[in-house]
């Protein structure tokens, strides 16, 4: 019985979650010994409706706004935002960012907090995914959703 009510319940689960696909970001990160390389996957729609509440300047200024890094002590790390370029993923359009996270002088690259708040502050359910690439594949470090901004990622 609670096998049936179980598989019941996935099953509507997977309806609801289908009905309205939300897409989501991602933060694939590669670990280097002078800093981290960032390629920010952005979905176009939810980009839309979260730089409508902040429209200043050009998609590159609104990143250093909203995404940034810290060493565990708090100090600041630099960003720099590279290319941007647009994408399709699963028939939606991501606007995808190479960025570059460059830590203090004598702070590891390997353990710092993350700061993003580039589509989550006003897309509320919306999520950033953050992955470690490998070779063969990526490990998930973990999600960022309001109302939280900062997650401590440490190099797999």
């Amino acid at each position: 019985m609670r096998r049936a009510a179980l598989t019941a319940l996935l099953g509507l689960l997977a309806v609801v979650a289908g009905a309205h696909p939300a897409p989501n970001s991602m933060l694939r990160l590669e670990f280097r010994a002078d800093g981290v390389r960032v390629e920010y996957w952005v979905p176009e729609s939810e980009l839309a409706y979260a730089r409508a509440a902040d429209p200043g300047g050009d998609f590159p200024a609104y990143l250093l706004r909203h995404v940034g890094a810290e060493s565990r002590d708090g100090k600041p790390w630099r960003l720099t935002v590279g290319a941007v370029r647009e994408t399709t993923y699963l028939d939606h359009p991501y606007v995808v960012a190479d960025l570059r996270l460059t830590p203090p002088a004598g702070t590891p690259t390997k353990d710092f907090v993350l700061i993003d708040d580039a589509v989550t502050h006003e897309v509320r359910n919306h999520v950033v995914f953050v992955t470690a690439r490998r070779e063969q594949g990526s490990d998930l470090l973990g999600a960022l959703q309001y109302p939280a901004r900062r997650l401590r990622v440490a190099a797999p």
